[in-house]
């Protein structure tokens, strides 16, 4: 019987406070105590600092959707069972996948992985979580169709709150330091004022502090 993977989320309030770049440090710690580890998909319009962690690592190339709108770049879900590493970085595990993959929804593959024995480090916002989606959505005035069931948040063997002050991210932000000036999002737009960063803050911390006493249903 084969043992099912553990899952390591990196939760933070908002793009840009750092999810992705802390895991790619750990990544490289993993690296260096020799363990079998490799990059499934981090999002290319990531920022410089976070791109250039991504040197050293091994990558998965991507898997090449044709759609309407040209090529599109996904997590080569195939390729990952195939190579089978010890650890797997899949950014952005809200992700709706393009059609003509397997799964509808990117934490569907990493489920598959999961349950394929290889342990899984993925990212999430706060408005990701299902049960926050709306609160953010009605406070922001924007709605994000990327979500995850809050039962896989409450069944990951680890979240890890990835925090930054709103003053430090809005900076950040302005500067393009986490993802390039073109690619802003609307919702990333929206959000970008100190008294949006501040409620998402507070949801974040708080739905981190309910998962300790959540029941777990996965599987």
């Amino acid at each position: 019987m084969i043992k099912r993977g553990k899952l390591k989320i990196y939760f933070g309030y908002s793009s840009g406070v750092g999810k992705t770049y802390r895991m790619l440090k750990d990544a490289h710690q993993e690296l260096r105590r020799g363990i079998d580890v490799m990059i499934g998909y981090i999002n290319p319009n990531s920022g410089a600092e976070t791109i250039e962690l991504t040197e050293g690592l091994e990558i998965l190339p991507f898997k090449l959707v044709a759609s309407s709108k040209g090529m599109l770049t996904e997590f080569n879900l195939e390729g990952a069972l195939f190579r089978k590493p010890q650890i797997i970085l899949v950014d952005e595990m809200a992700h709706v996948n393009a059609p003509g993959t397997k799964h509808d929804k990117r934490f569907q593959d990493i489920e598959e992985m999961l349950s394929a024995g290889i342990n899984v480090y993925t990212t999430v916002n706060a408005q990701q979580i299902e049960s926050l989606n709306k609160t953010v959505a009605e406070a922001l005035q924007i709605q994000s169709g990327e979500q995850i069931p809050d039962f896989i948040f409450d069944c990951a063997e680890r979240v890890e709150l990835i925090d930054l002050e709103p003053e430090e991210l809005i900076r950040r932000y302005q500067e393009g330091k986490f993802f390039s000036i073109e690619k802003k999002g609307r919702l990333t737009k929206a959000a970008m004022k100190k008294k949006n960063l501040d409620m998402l803050r507070e949801l974040s911390l708080k739905r981190t502090t309910e998962r300790i006493n959540q029941v777990c249903n996965w599987g």
